[in-house]
């Protein structure tokens, strides 16, 4: 294969992850240091060229091969039925409608070995039976792929174009670090403890469930500039950690309530000022304030223990 371009800030394979979705073998380090303006890739791959024999073929069977064209112009049935003939796949490969080269652009995350398995070439002698429907949804079954388009360029190319997914959180899930898109789709392990700029969701569900918080928090400035983590518990609602050690306790399906009354210039909104403290806002009209226990050995910001709101 010559290899036009490259794949950057990719390591060997690593674990899969224990989700839905397949877990691809890549640790992406250009996501994890923040730097993920990589160049997508080209690469092409040359099939061995047919024996010169093979190609004087052509002459005996362009019969055949005419007809199989004429069969495409009026419908996919008469070529499946030429196709079906014995040996014709085969024939029409050695007459020069072989796949003779693919070409893959528009990747940086998914390995080509990857690619180049899903389309199946072995599965195929000609272009023109070829099957890029089935091919298409075997590519994009890969995690990172979120589309592929692949077109047959005669006498003897495939032209396959890849969009990817792209990272939207850092999701703890067990013992692993798992980036994940904004559906949840589980995109590749990475190292424990690797520093990203993106967003860190944990616990379970929190996958299928962090692109809404994520969105909700872009509209409170003061949450979102503080925010460091959030834990979904219980499958039904969120822990966050901000920055000053502050942990906030949410009800479910209440965030934005409790968002808008922390970005409030009142007694409320000015707890976001204090460190090292738990807010407990699960109980409608009370709000619970109570130094962080894990954090005793700083001191906590002057607040009052509790403070209710009707």
């Amino acid at each position: 294969m010559q290899q036009v371009g490259g794949v950057a800030g990719v390591s060997p394979r690593v674990q899969a992850a224990p989700a839905p979705d397949p877990v691809t073998n890549l640790r992406p380090a250009a996501f994890l240091s923040g730097d993920a303006a990589l160049p997508p890739s080209r690469h092409r791959r040359k099939v061995s060229p047919r024996p010169l024999g093979h190609r004087l073929v052509l002459g005996a069977f362009t019969v055949l091969t005419t007809a199989l064209v004429l069969s495409l112009l009026v419908g996919r049935g008469g070529a499946a039925a030429l196709l079906r003939l014995p040996g014709a796949d085969r024939l029409l490969a050695w007459s020069g409608l072989g796949i003779e080269q693919v070409s893959v652009s528009g990747h940086r995350f998914t390995p080509d070995a990857d690619i180049f398995d899903a389309i199946d070439l072995a599965g195929s002698a000609s272009l023109l039976s070829f099957d890029s429907a089935q091919a298409r949804a075997r590519i994009e079954r890969l995690p990172w792929v979120a589309s592929a388009r692949i077109s047959r360029v005669f006498p003897g190319s495939l032209d396959v174009r890849i969009r990817e997914r792209s990272p939207a959180a850092l999701w703890t899930h067990g013992d692993g670090d798992y980036l994940i898109d904004a559906d949840g789709r589980v995109l590749a392990a990475v190292e424990p403890g690797m520093s990203t700029s993106l967003p860190h969701v944990a616990g379970k569900g929190a996958s299928s469930q962090a692109r809404s918080l994520i969105d909700l928090v872009k509209h409170y400035p003061r949450i979102a500039e503080r925010f460091e983590r959030a834990e979904r518990v219980g499958e039904r609602r969120w822990t966050l950690q901000l920055k000053g050690g502050i942990t906030l306790h949410l009800a479910a399906d209440r965030e934005a309530a409790a968002f808008a009354a922390l970005s409030s210039p009142d007694d409320l909104g000015r707890l976001l000022s204090a460190h090292n403290v738990t807010i407990d806002l699960r109980t409608p009209g009370r709000v619970t304030v109570r130094p962080d226990p894990r954090r005793a050995q700083a001191p906590a910001a002057s607040t009052p223990q509790s403070q209710a709101r009707s």
